[in-house]
């Protein structure tokens, strides 16, 4: 059930807390703080306008000449009050759209006028033009939603605005933006990512056997040394200290006829430093990604012929990243970087299949696939950083230890003689990553101010390459002479 309230109780709420609102100038304060529309004389036909009016607030029209019947196409929206002939209250109830037709005494149209009721936006208005005073941003009103236009400096504020404007409304969504950012900042991220891998290798065992017969029984004992964790001998030869016995007794005699007995040591240490300097360059707000590495490929299915459809997965040093001017000098950087390499554990092994044809004879057959694993280091941040000041993601350590011993049961075990029988692997793996990054806010430059490794390059002629052994003439371009130089020392990008 709907309860209409008296018209002028209506009035006297919206006279309260209304704000004095004109198609041109506002009026003063004192002048009952209500929105005034003067209407102008039309001529013989009638006058169309069109009023904006915020909801639960009130306006007062000012006739050029006397009412005499008042007509509101949809009065839940709207409700008009008569005041006298020529002033009439406008009251905006609930927000939507609506007419009002103001009628002469002969029956003629004074007066079309078209209203449209939403939320009162002028607070939120001036909210933001006190805070951003830089920025120029103009908010309407459409139903539920709020629409934001207008420019700012850059997309800083932008995003301060919409978080503003989002307090104002139930659901967050309900706020759309189509601020212009006029400053187009552009961001360079440099980033280091340095990983360091230690690996400790020891291999020990004793290859023995022994054969024999008893009557006329062989008999043969043999313990080789397989190394399963670090691969046998790590592919290459291992120093062997050999002992080898044999007996000069007849085939048919009982007993020992030789023994064979060999040491296999080994001991490794490998040091692997993996370096990636990236720089990328992106629009505030736009996203960049770099990859230094390669794709694999990896047999997805097949299609109706049967061929095998084949999807490349990419691995190496990987760099995404999407940069935010909140202010200036200050970047706001979302970052994601990810250092993968192939690896044989985890790998798929899929062996060789027949192939069908429709009748379910064979015709012939798949060798069987080897598809590698991915060894991944990520890392994803959000963080707020000044231009040139540096982030480093660091703590990134992986440590693992394996070891294994193998031989015959039983006699493995055995106090001291046991050593014989057995063999001992061990692998320790340590890895580090840590990668540093540091944003730049940049401008573009003339070409003439940049170098590349090419400057001055030119190539050397038959004869010096022949008779000197050169690969390049001297460089000519100014400062970059290499005469009595060598190539040692650091090479890259320097920034200042």
């Amino acid at each position: 059930m709907r309860i209409r309230l008296n018209p002028y109780l209506r009035l006297l709420s919206c006279l309260l807390g209304s704000l004095i609102v004109g198609f041109g100038a506002p009026v003063a304060a004192n002048e009952a703080n209500l929105m005034q529309v003067k209407i102008s004389s039309g001529g013989n036909g009638p006058v169309s306008k069109s009023l904006n009016l915020p909801l639960n607030k009130a306006a007062v029209i000012e006739l050029p000449e006397d009412a005499r019947d008042v007509l509101v196409s949809n009065p839940d929206i709207v409700d008009a009050v008569i005041r006298t002939p020529r002033r009439v209250y406008i009251l905006g109830i609930e927000m939507g759209q609506a007419n009002v037709f103001f009628f002469r005494a002969d029956g003629t149209q004074l007066l079309n006028l078209e209203i449209t009721v939403a939320e009162d936006v002028r607070g939120l208005q001036d909210a933001i033009a006190r805070l951003l005073p830089q920025t120029r941003i103009k908010i309407d009103a459409m139903r539920d939603s709020l629409i934001l236009s207008g420019t700012a400096p850059n997309a800083g504020q932008a995003a301060s605005a919409l978080r503003i404007a989002r307090t104002y409304v139930d659901d967050p969504e309900d706020v759309i933006t189509m601020i212009n950012i006029t400053g187009k900042d552009q961001v360079m991220l440099k980033v280091r990512v340095v990983e360091m891998q230690r690996t400790l290798t020891k291999q020990l065992g004793i290859d023995l056997g022994v054969a024999g017969r008893i009557n006329e029984v062989g008999v043969s004992l043999a313990n080789p040394a397989q190394f399963s964790l670090a691969g046998r001998f790590l592919g290459g030869a291992a120093p062997t200290v050999g002992l080898a016995y044999t007996n000069p007794a007849t085939a048919f005699t009982s007993g020992v006829t030789s023994v064979t007995s060999g040491i296999r040591a080994l001991e490794r240490v490998g040091l692997i430093r993996t370096l990636a300097e990236p720089n990328l360059t992106a629009i505030t707000g736009e996203a960049a990604n770099f990859l230094a590495g390669g794709e694999f490929p990896v047999p997805t299915g097949r299609d109706r012929d049967g061929n095998i459809t084949i999807e490349y997965k990419k691995f190496g040093v990987a760099l995404g990243f999407t940069p935010l001017v909140v202010s200036e000098g200050r970047i706001s950087l979302r970052l994601s970087t990810e250092v993968s390499e192939l690896t044989n554990q985890g790998a798929l092994i899929l062996s060789s299949q027949p192939i069908v044809d429709d009748t379910g004879a064979i015709i012939g057959t798949v060798d069987g696939l080897t598809l590698p694993a991915l060894k991944v280091r990520k890392a994803e941040s959000t963080v707020e950083l000044p231009s040139g000041g540096s982030m480093v993601i660091a703590g990134l350590i992986q440590q693992q230890t394996k070891e294994a011993l193998e031989g015959i049961p039983g006699a493995k075990d055995i106090p001291i003689l046991g050593a014989l029988f057995r063999s001992r692997d061990f692998l320790n793996d340590e890895t580090e990553l840590v990668i540093v990054v540091t944003p730049y806010l940049v401008d573009p430059a003339h070409p003439e101010s940049f170098a590349t490794p090419g400057d001055g390059y030119e190539s050397v002629s038959d004869l010096s390459s022949l008779l000197l052994g050169r690969l390049n003439k001297v460089y000519l371009a100014p400062g970059a002479e290499t005469e009595g130089k060598s190539w040692t020392g650091p090479l890259g990008y320097s920034l200042d």
